[in-house]
Formats: C-alpha cells, structure tokens, sequence
C-alpha cells in the first residue's frame, strides 16, 4: 500500500467492538472495528477480520457470532481480549449469555446475536456477512471508537 493512500485510511473513524464467538463448551472474543450495518431488511451486519486471527476460522465453524458495542469508558477492556490465551478472555468478568450462547460482558451499551450468510474473501481479511438474530441495548453511553484509542490499525499480524 503507497505511504500516501495509509495517510488518508488512518484518519478514517470506526468504532471499537467486541466480536465473540462460541464454539462447543468454549468462549473466544476479539476486538474489531471494521464492523457495519449492511442491510435493513432483512437486518444484515458485515464484519471484516484479518485471515490469521484465531477467530476468522471459528466464525466459520460456528456460523455464528456477537457484536457487542462498548462503551467509550471501557478503554481498559481492550487488552483484556488481546491476550494470546484466548480460553482466559472471560476469566472474573460479570457476563450473560445471548440467545446464541456467546458471552458478552455486563458493562456493554448492547449486543447483537448474528448468523451468518456470506463468507466473502477480501485480501488479508475475511469479510462476514451475518443476520441479526437477537439483540439487547444494556446500558447508555457513548460507544467506544477508533478516535478514543490510542492505536492505529494498519493490518499488521
């Protein structure tokens, strides 16, 4: 990518989102931000994740997941799902289980239980097409976003 083009992607916004993922009796979650509503109706979210995470395989497995919006004070709970012992993410934390059977913590503004329709290959990323299931607004507040953290993302592994 020209030094250029990176310039202008890192003053994009996106919000920051929990993405969690159950598979079998286990719990995986990531953070992502390139996340997005596609569709109305019939209601349709997208969500693109790097190919070598952990989670792009068991999305696939599963052909489900959760986006959790967090909330802007929730910084700190970043590091918390960036662990490399993924079966750890939820250790101590208050959660509730969706309708889906993915864990989302208390302390989020809301969640979205997802099934997914399409896998579509985009480079290094994978982009998940998924409809919403279920959902729940938990909590107010303004949402977590790429403006409020103190990281740029530009697709390193």
């Amino acid at each position: 990518m020209q030094k250029e083009w990176q310039e202008v992607l890192d003053r994009f916004r996106y919000g920051i989102y929990l993405v969690s993922i159950r598979i079998g009796d286990t719990n995986n979650a990531m953070i992502a931000s390139w996340v997005t509503q596609c569709s109305h109706d019939p209601p349709l979210v997208g969500v693109a994740i790097r190919n070598n995470r952990l989670s792009c395989g068991q999305i696939q497995q599963s052909g489900t997941f959760c986006i959790s919006v967090l909330p802007r004070e929730s910084l700190g709970l970043i590091k918390r799902f960036k662990i490399p012992d993924w079966q750890r993410k939820f250790e101590g934390l208050p959660c509730q289980r969706t309708p889906e059977g993915a864990l989302v913590p208390d302390d989020v503004l809301g969640w979205l239980d997802c099934k997914l329709e399409q896998v579509i290959p985009t480079g290094d990323h994978t982009l998940f097409i998924a409809r919403v299931v279920a959902g729940a607004l938990l909590n107010t507040g303004e949402p977590l976003s790429t403006a409020d953290y103190d990281g740029t993302y530009r697709g390193a592994a």
